[in-house]
């Protein structure tokens, strides 16, 4: 029996606690489901302008470039 039919059932026998149960489980694993599937995305747009990743689904290419120093200031407190 498939979630759509059991709820139905559900609602015909007058348990409408058993069906909001089997609906919110139903809403809440669907809700996963569409989350794991936009991680990727999700993960890609964020980062994507802290390591220069290309949009394209091009390899990325790590650039190691050295922090500039300091230059010692001749102003004293």
């Amino acid at each position: 029996m498939s979630r759509v039919s059991e709820l139905i059932d559900l609602i015909v026998q007058g348990k409408n606690t058993e069906a909001t149960e089997v609906l919110n489980q139903e809403l809440l694993n669907r809700s996963y489901e569409t989350i794991n599937d936009m991680k990727p995305q999700v993960a890609g747009e964020y980062f994507s302008s802290v390591i220069d990743m290309p949009h394209d689904g091009e390899p990325v290419e790590f650039q190691n470039d050295p922090e500039p120093q300091e230059e010692p200031s001749d102003e004293t407190d």
